[in-house]
């Protein structure tokens, strides 16, 4: 969580909460919950592999939303992984951050 947190700071993102949640899946995913200083909701999701992230790993990710609450405006993507440009259409809300 700490590597997470050094993450956000370097791309000037503070959260005043943030919790882990706990996803059913087998994949390398941590997902958080938080609030940032201006009181938005953030979910954000950290991929923890080398590979290329492809369209059908995005479609998967976004199965998680529906699970969480409407109210999460912020959502943010942290990844070492070039991401597909298909991929990235889906995900063009999203601030996508490599580390």
């Amino acid at each position: 969580m700490k590597e997470v947190l050094d993450i956000l700071v370097k791309n000037k993102i503070v959260c005043k909460k943030l919790q882990e949640i706990k996803l059913n899946t087998k994949k390398k995913i941590k997902a958080y919950l938080g609030v940032n200083i201006k009181n938005e909701y953030c979910f954000i999701l950290v991929v923890d592999r080398k590979s290329r992230i492809l369209r059908k790993d995005i479609e998967e990710f976004l199965k998680f939303l529906p699970d969480i609450n409407f109210r999460y405006k912020k959502k943010i993507l942290i990844t070492k992984a070039p991401i597909c440009s298909k991929a990235l259409e889906l995900i063009k809300d999203w601030r996508v951050i490599w580390y």
